[in-house]
């Protein structure tokens, strides 16, 4: 019987025959994330999934005095000032943002370095050629 292309797929990413290292396995176990920690990483994340929320904390991080008002970050954009609004709140709930406000008018910054951070180190590997990221780095070892 011979497999479908999906079925190959599948199983090209397990070890034939499995095998256990224990060496391996033990190092993972020392080293293994907390579920606490990997819940607020997955958080962070999903607060950063949204094309709008990254372009906002992209311009603020661009912003010549450091920080920008919803109008400002809405005409610079091309969005209404709802949509920046919602998105900053989202940032805001999740320390993402901070706000201060001066009279009537709002600004916004980064909080702090972790998230210029964050987003310099996504733009790098987000603008990697797919090709250096799909070839097999020297570590690997063929069968």
């Amino acid at each position: 019987m011979s497999l479908t292309n999906a079925q190959l797929a599948s199983t090209e990413d397990v070890c034939h025959p499995p095998s256990i290292h224990a060496e391996h396995a033990h190092a993972v176990r020392r080293q293994l994330l907390g579920v606490d920690t990997a819940n607020s990483l997955a958080d962070l994340f999903a607060d950063l999934s949204d094309a709008t929320r990254w372009q906002v904390v992209y311009a603020l991080l661009h912003a010549p005095s450091g920080e920008l008002c919803v109008c400002d970050l809405s005409a610079g954009l091309g969005r209404d000032d709802t949509t920046i609004s919602h998105q900053l709140r989202v940032l805001r709930s999740h320390h993402i943002v901070s706000m201060r406000k001066v009279g009537r008018i709002v600004y916004y910054r980064l909080v702090d370095e972790h998230i210029r951070h964050l987003l310099a180190v996504g733009l790098t590997h987000a603008n990697e050629p797919l090709t250096a990221a799909l070839q097999p780095s020297e570590k690997e070892v063929s069968a």
